[in-house]
């Protein structure tokens, strides 16, 4: 009987410790501001990425990835203190990107846009880059680095035709 009785006192004692659990917290960020930076190149200030014309039926289900192209973002005058850099992508107006997904929507203004169909940005490893993400760092060598990153097609159903259109902004980020 007096083993019983330890048993459920110890039962007590671990329920009221979860009783009093903690239900509130704080998170920290920390980062950096840099006076020193590299300076987009002129042929990458406002890139223009044209994907392939694909047929529907090449994206009628949802997670279909197809169309895929690289492009590359070229910068210049880094400063000898800066050894690698980054491209940070952003939705622009905060609402063309699915949050759930982390694509572009098709922000097309023709008449009949293609429908269910999003622009996913990836490293050139096929790993997605989030929209709010950065992604892969590139070596800067003799004060320059090409930055390479995929765009592409990503089916959130069965696509019709019509055009796409997606834009993100993005800013230089440093390790």
């Amino acid at each position: 009987m007096l083993k019983i009785q330890h048993v459920v006192c110890a039962l007590a004692m671990a329920v009221s410790v979860g009783a009093n659990a903690v239900s509130s917290g704080t998170v920290t960020f920390n980062g950096e501001l840099v006076a020193d930076t590299c300076t987009i190149s002129s042929d990458s200030i406002n890139k223009i990425v044209q994907l392939p014309k694909i047929p529907t039926q090449d994206l009628n289900v949802a997670g279909a990835e197809q169309g895929s192209r690289e492009f590359q973002l070229n910068v210049e005058a880094c400063p000898a203190s800066i050894t690698q850099v980054a491209a940070h992508f952003n939705a622009i107006g905060g609402s063309a990107f699915d949050p759930t997904t982390g694509n572009l929507v098709n922000a097309s203004t023709a008449a009949t846009p293609a429908k269910q169909v999003q622009v996913r940005l990836y490293n050139v490893d096929g790993k997605q880059i989030r929209v709010g993400s950065t992604g892969e760092f590139f070596n800067v060598v003799n004060q320059k680095a090409t930055m390479t990153y995929v765009g592409g097609y990503y089916a959130t159903g069965a696509t019709t035709p019509g055009p796409v259109t997606s834009v993100a902004s993005y800013v230089l980020a440093y390790p």
